[in-house]
C-alpha cells in the first residue's frame, strides 16, 4: 500500500518528474490505493500525482470481505472523498482531472450486471476513468475468471450509464507472470489470512461450481 509510506513514495513521485531524473509528467505519474481516506486526503493535497482507487466491490459486504480496509473506510467514507476531490460538475469535470477506478472482475462475486449498475450510482458524482482488471488465475485462489461476454456486458452497462471504462489488457498470463500471478503461496512464511465471505455468497458460489462442474462432466459423455 504506496500511501503507508507516504514520505517515500512523494519523494520517488519527485524524482519521477525531476528534471534531471525521468523528467515525466506528474499527469503520467498514478499512485494506487486501496482507500486509505485520511491518507488520500494528504495525497490528493499534496498535488503530486494522480491517484487510483482499488475499489472492486459494491457492496459494503463483499467489500469487506475482499478488501478488509473497507471496514475501516467503508464505501461511503471513500465515494464521499472522492465526490469533494473529483466532483461532476462543468468547472471540475474536464481534462485528465480524473480520478482512476480499478475494479478486478471475480467470477460470480462482483462481476453482474446489476454490479455494474451500483458502480454506475456509485460514481455518479465522480469524475473518474473506470478500469476494468480481468481476474488472472493462481494456484492457491478460490477466485475465478469472468467470461470475455460477461466482461463486455458489464462494460457496456457503465458506458451505458455514461462512464468512461476501459479493460486492461492481461500481458504474461501465459506464463504466470501477470499481475496477480508473481509469487508462490506454498513458500510463504505467513500466507495472508483468508476472510469468510458472506453466507449467501459462499452459497452462490458453490452452487455455480456444482454446476459447471456437471456441465463438464455430461460433456464428456
Amino acid at each position: 500500500e504506496p500511501l503507508h509510506n507516504m514520505d517515500a513514495v512523494l519523494a520517488a513521485v519527485d524524482v519521477l518528474a525531476d528534471p534531471a531524473g525521468l523528467m515525466l509528467s506528474r499527469n503520467k505519474i498514478v499512485i494506487s490505493t486501496v482507500g486509505l481516506v485520511p491518507e488520500m486526503r494528504a495525497f490528493l493535497d499534496s498535488k503530486k500525482a494522480k491517484l487510483a482507487v482499488s475499489l472492486h466491490a459494491t457492496t459494503d459486504e463483499v467489500r469487506d470481505w475482499i478488501v478488509p480496509v473497507n471496514r475501516r473506510y467503508p464505501l461511503a467514507e471513500l465515494v464521499s472523498l472522492l465526490e469533494e476531490y473529483y466532483p461532476m460538475t462543468t468547472q471540475h469535470a474536464r481534462g485528465d482531472r480524473f480520478v482512476v477506478i480499478e475494479y478486478v472482475l471475480l467470477r460470480g462475486v462482483n462481476d453482474s450486471v446489476d454490479d455494474a449498475a451500483r458502480l454506475a450510482g456509485l460514481l455518479s458524482n465522480v469524475y473518474c476513468m473506470v478500469n476494468l482488471i480481468v481476474f488472472n488465475p493462481h494456484d492457491g485462489t478460490e477466485f475465478e475468471r469472468t467470461p470475455d461476454g460477461d466482461v463486455a456486458a458489464f462494460r457496456q452497462a457503465l458506458t451505458a450509464a455514461g462512464k468512461v471504462c476501459t479493460v486492461r489488457a492481461s500481458k504474461g498470463d501465459d506464463t504466470m507472470a501477470a499481475c496477480g500471478q508473481l509469487g508462490d503461496v506454498k513458500r510463504s512464511v505467513r500466507p495472508a489470512p483468508k476472510l469468510q465471505p458472506p453466507d449467501w455468497l459462499a452459497h452462490a458460489q458453490r452452487s455455480a461450481r456444482s454446476g459447471r462442474t456437471a456441465h463438464v462432466a455430461d460433456s464428456m459423455h
